[in-house]
């Protein structure tokens, strides 16, 4: 049997047919597995398997009774329809194969550092996430979404998980849509429409309030990325930047974390966001912060950073960051400014310690702007 471990995760591949004949041989050989290896979950793959027979089912039951954590994936409509007329579908989890289709002739309309937005055809758009093949992971960004959407912030709503290549991709019904950056930079008449459309879009999402236990907290993940960070300031400057995070207020409202704008698509005039990973709840100063790092941050020891990314310059990248804030604020204010920009460099060093570790030219960069900022501010208070 061909088995595959990573992550902790035991994936066992299930072929042909498991029946009276062979079951009791499969159940052997997938004890053996299990009894040699270390891990915290079973998958069972399912995409070769074209019959199960109640003896087939009486070995899966086996390995769920004797491990916690056993689910099944890529099972056909057939094998799927055995496990849920037999009960299975309720005690454990049983994913139906995915619809596979070609996006090599579709156009690009949205891309950035997690995903791909393809438009698959007149009616549709597919997003394509680059870095994750956990099905349940991207089921729980879509949870997200519908948790935000029910609370009225403007989300387009899903409608599968599709295979795209050897990756996961999922399909929005969206019609005649475009990218907020599209529209941002081809319809110069509408610019200052759109800009104040998007900072209309980040008060929505920062004065909705959620209260399901479910979504994160952001302020939660931001002292575990102070823990991370911890070993590159030194003992003063790490204490002062958990001060001032724990001063930051409560707040059960919504944050998107990574509201740039490829991660925003118009349709009919309207602003509708697909990507909600990071999806989480807290005060509006971490929104900010999140959208500062893309737009300025990565930009200012790495130059060329907004012309790869977003394919404009790192002048035009400032200018749209200062014209949204000023319009989410109402004003110009150097201060409120500054103390947005200490949040994002501390997520700035977490995420260069996470994913760039041998970027040592924007981590020292980061890390001097942020005491920098450190030893000039005693709060985080920015009027809202």
């Amino acid at each position: 049997m061909k088995y595959n471990l990573k992550n902790e995760i035991l994936t066992l591949y299930l072929e042909g047919e498991l029946n009276s004949s062979n079951s009791e041989d499969v159940g052997e050989e997938i004890e053996e597995i299990t009894s040699s290896k270390e891990f915290n979950k079973i998958v069972f793959d399912l995409e070769n398997l074209h019959y199960i027979s109640s003896a087939g089912l009486r070995t899966i039951l086996r390995v769920k009774q004797q491990h916690d954590d056993v689910s099944l994936i890529n099972a056909s409509l057939e094998v799927y329809d055995v496990f849920q007329m037999t009960g299975f579908t309720s005690i454990m989890n049983v994913q139906k194969a995915l619809k596979k289709i070609d996006v090599s002739n579709a156009d690009v309309i949205g891309e950035g550092f997690f995903s791909t937005v393809y438009r698959f055809n007149k009616d549709t758009i597919v997003k394509v996430f680059n870095r994750t093949s956990d099905t349940e992971q991207i089921e729980r960004e879509l949870r997200l979404a519908k948790e935000a959407f029910v609370l009225g912030i403007p989300t387009a709503i899903s409608f599968d998980i599709v295979k795209v290549g050897d990756k996961l991709g999922v399909c929005f019904e969206m019609l005649d849509c475009m990218s907020l950056k599209t529209a941002l930079l081809t319809d110069k008449a509408n610019y200052e429409t759109y800009l104040k459309k998007y900072a209309e879009l980040l008060k929505k999402i920062n004065t909705t309030e959620c209260f399901n236990p479910a979504i994160p907290n952001i302020k939660e993940q931001y002292y575990k990325k102070l823990d991370k960070i911890g070993s590159y300031l030194d003992e003063a400057h790490f204490a002062k930047a958990k001060a001032l995070i724990d001063s930051i207020p409560e707040r059960k409202t919504f944050v998107h974390g990574d509201c740039h704008f490829k991660n925003i698509m118009v349709q009919h005039d309207e602003l509708l966001l697909i990507d909600m990973d990071t999806l989480s709840v807290g005060h509006p100063i971490f929104e900010l912060a999140a959208i500062y790092a893309p737009y300025c941050a990565f930009n200012e020891d790495d130059p060329t950073n907004s012309e790869k990314f977003f394919g404009i310059s790192r002048e035009e990248a400032s200018k749209l960051y200062n014209d949204v804030l000023n319009l989410y604020f109402g004003k110009d204010d150097p201060i409120i400014k500054d103390k947005i920009r200490i949040v994002s460099y501390i997520h700035m060093v977490w995420w260069n310690r996470v994913n760039e570790p041998n970027n040592n030219v924007r981590l020292e960069g980061c890390k001097k702007r942020l005491i920098e900022l450190l030893d000039k501010y005693n709060d985080l208070d920015i009027g809202i």
